[in-house]
């Protein structure tokens, strides 16, 4: 018997070895729960019902006890959603349900199941898929109302556009969820209507003339928000609508509209900004209205071009013309460093170095010192400069000049900046200006004038950065007075057009890509007057001078051109979401201005596009002097309301995860299974080294 013993356990000493030498697994185990609550706070959600399932806030009550009784190793976290998502805050745009990205996120935490607390009214796209994939189940408690007692407008059906005194009729399609009687007005006309769950109801008011109409349903429902709406009806009116951003611009023969802020442009066909400073979101909407089809004239004046806010921003992209003369410039930047300029120097060199900047990238533009004698360097290493001793201007034009009167550039300037101190003789400094010839020179001071020089005094170095931002434009000579007639290029835009004189331009220098029609002058002193380009689907003219009413007719035709009559052939209707356009058009894809729509010829006269998903309220497409407008009643987060069972059934399904019926539920939920399973050498080998003491026990003690 002993001897039986002690062979059993040698035998099980040694499969044990084996195994462990073999690395056999043992059998898969739970591992820590990772679990991540998402919790719906859209708008549809926090709607009261006569029947109602969780709320928001019972939702964070499961969260929190979740917390408290999750085992150790467990991972609890929460996020709430609606049309944004945060994480552990309640703090969302209630006014859509972005259920995609909310998957897609909590997906980012690597959770082992994901309990959502939603209605349903939301688009999952392809976050169930990648659960699935994953192995991650969504879990679906309902949250929100069951049902919703609404009453809404459902429909809305009005003539995209009417002629004055025309008379028609506005349709209102009345839709409920429960049985009620109700009444509907629209501005003042009301009808009593007998509503029965489910089934529209066509109202009918007859209206004469355009405007906007406010409908409204009197019933004490559980959402107000879709009682009432505005019903737009356009004035159908062959006169194009033009809005000019300008104080008091006047036209002849062209009716203007007049702002000097820039309102929505979805009415207008074109618009004619007259020396008024926009800001870069002002620029970049009237880029955005051009490119989509709309007409830009661009008038000159002191705040346009290179005096106006158009460099490096949007107008300086829209426009055929460049915003300064295409013109290099070579100039010396002479700053006195004598020692009197010992505690202004450094903030002089910061000042310089900011002031290139204003200057084009191929401008040769560098820095000098003069004190007792002078040094030309990059403007960088001027910071490395001492001053000390004396001022000599007489060097400091010396040395400029030397520098450049071999460079390439069609404008040369020195610019010096100094006290004025000097022991020079004047008749010796206006010598040396003599010798400069076609060299520009400007003496910045805030002391004594140099003679012979053109000054530029200021009251002390502060003011240093303003004149030197006049002398860089005044260097680029961006204004030119009295240049004369315009020569006109034969275009229908110039037809008929008697030139005359022009005060004043502004300087510039035609795109390659633009038309000019007009200039003035001769090479190399040639500037032009007006260019045109297409930009986007939209037009751009430009002029460099501002309005001559003398030249009215070739304004006026200028703003014809900017018009177009592109949409001429064409009309539009909205029948949301969908827009129908009808009739002749050279392209086969275009965009609508006002709301933008994206338009594909489907037929021979037929082009076809969809709204944005998140419309709501009325809405204007327009396209040249084709518009339409239509009413959408409903946001889409109130559209439908009420927990859809169906799609929380196909979430869990296609998830692997269940429907909970109740928060116990929550509890009984199985635990995640290691997706690798265990290796097993350490208990086998712990296992045979027992066994081996068990061995030595039976050999030593069991005595026969």
């Amino acid at each position: 018997m002993r001897r039986a013993a002690i062979v059993a356990v040698r035998l099980m000493i040694v499969l044990l070895l084996a195994a462990a030498a073999l690395d056999l697994p043992l059998p898969r185990r739970s591992g820590n729960r990772r679990r991540v609550h998402l919790i719906d706070r859209s708008k549809s959600v926090l709607l009261r019902g006569p029947r109602v399932s969780l709320r928001p806030e019972d939702a964070d009550a499961i969260v929190a006890h979740d917390r408290d009784s999750k085992s150790p190793g467990d991972t609890v976290t929460w996020a709430s959603f609606g049309k944004t998502l945060a994480w552990e805050s309640a703090a969302v745009d209630e006014s859509g349900t972005n259920l995609e990205q909310a998957l897609l996120a909590a997906l980012g935490r690597q959770p082992t199941e994901i309990i959502l607390y939603t209605d349903g009214r939301g688009d999952p796209g392809g976050a169930l898929d990648l659960c699935r994939q994953r192995g991650v189940p969504v879990h679906v408690l309902p949250i929100g109302p069951l049902s919703v007692r609404d009453v809404r407008f459902r429909h809305i059906r009005a003539p995209a556009a009417v002629r004055p005194g025309e008379s028609y009729t506005i349709e209102l399609v009345v839709e409920s969820t429960y049985d009620v009687d109700c009444k509907v007005a629209l501005e003042g006309d009301v009808q009593s209507v007998s509503l029965s769950s489910g089934v529209p109801v066509v109202l009918r008011f007859p209206r004469t003339g355009d405007g906007d109409f406010a409908a409204t349903i009197d019933a004490q429902d559980d959402c107000p928000e879709n009682n009432r709406t505005i019903v737009r009806v356009l004035k159908e009116s062959d006169q194009p609508r033009i809005l000019a951003l300008s104080k008091s611009l006047s036209i002849p023969g062209v009716p203007l509209t007049t702002a000097q802020r820039l309102p929505p442009l979805g009415t207008y066909d074109a618009v004619l900004l007259d020396d008024v400073e926009l800001t870069q979101e002002e620029q970049s909407l009237l880029a955005s209205y051009v490119r989509s089809g709309g007409g830009l004239v661009l008038l000159g004046g002191p705040k346009s071009y290179g005096r106006g806010n158009w460099l490096h921003r949007p107008l300086e992209e829209l426009s055929p013309l460049k915003v300064q003369p295409d013109l290099r410039l070579a100039v010396v930047l002479g700053i006195d460093s004598s020692g009197s300029m010992t505690n202004d120097y450094e903030s002089l060199v910061r000042i310089l170095e900011e002031t290139r900047s204003t200057f084009d990238d191929d401008d040769d533009v560098v820095g000098m010192t003069f004190g007792g004698t002078a040094k030309i360097l990059e403007l960088p290493a001027l910071r490395k400069e001492r001053p000390t001793g004396g001022t000599s201007i007489l060097a400091g034009i010396r040395a400029a000049r030397l520098h450049l009167e071999p460079r390439n550039a069609g404008r040369k300037m020195i610019v010096l900046m100094t006290d004025g101190e000097t022991l020079e003789k004047p008749e010796d400094l206006e010598a040396a200006i003599q010798e400069l010839g076609d060299i520009g020179l400007l003496v910045i001071t805030t002391g004594k004038e140099v003679p012979g020089a053109v000054n530029k005094r200021i009251r002390d170095w502060a003011g240093l950065q303003e004149a030197l931002l006049d002398v860089s434009r005044d260097i680029r000579d961006l204004k030119r007075s009295n240049p004369g007639r315009p020569d006109l290029r034969a275009h229908p835009i110039t037809a008929g057009v008697t030139p005359v004189a022009l005060r004043e331009i502004n300087r510039t220098t035609a795109k390659p890509d633009a038309q000019v029609l007009a200039t003035v002058g001769a090479a190399p002193r040639q500037d032009p007057v007006l260019a045109i380009r297409p930009y986007g689907q939209g037009r751009v003219a430009a002029f460099t001078t501002a309005y001559e009413p003398d030249l009215a007719r070739l304004f006026r035709q200028a703003v014809a051109y900017a018009v177009g009559d592109r949409a001429d052939g064409l009309s539009l209707s909205v029948d949301p979401p969908l827009v129908v356009a009808r009739g002749s058009y050279p392209q086969a894809e275009f965009t609508t201005s006002g709301v933008p729509v994206l338009m594909k010829q489907v037929g021979a006269q037929r082009w076809e596009g969809r709204l944005p998903a998140d419309l709501s309220g009325t809405v204007d497409v327009h396209l040249g002097r084709a518009r339409a407008a239509a009413t959408i009643p409903c946001a889409p987060e109130l559209a439908s309301l009420g927990v859809d069972r169906a799609a929380l059934d196909l979430i869990a399904r296609r998830t692997g995860g269940q429907v909970l019926g109740s928060t116990s539920e929550l509890a009984v939920l199985p635990r995640p299974r290691e997706n690798t399973p265990q290796s097993g050498r350490t208990p086998f080998l712990f296992a045979a080294l027992a066994l081996i003491f068990v061995e030595l026990g039976v050999s030593i003690y069991w005595k026969v």
